[in-house]
């Protein structure tokens, strides 16, 4: 069976202190990318296994 995700939206909390204020981090586009497919992937597990206890019912 074949599923489409056709939006996904994603809220995410973040509350940590900053170790220095000044300090700029830049990433590499790759590693953004491989980021964000990993929390599409996780996102999807969860959806996928929602929809299943949902059948289960």
């Amino acid at each position: 069976m074949a599923i489409e995700i056709k939006e996904l939206l994603v809220k995410v909390v973040v509350d940590e202190s900053p170790v220095k204020t000044n300090v700029v981090t830049v990433q590499k586009h790759q590693d953004v990318e491989r980021l964000k497919a990993d929390i599409i992937k996780k996102c999807t597990r969860e959806v996928l296994e929602k929809l299943k206890e949902q059948q289960e019912r």
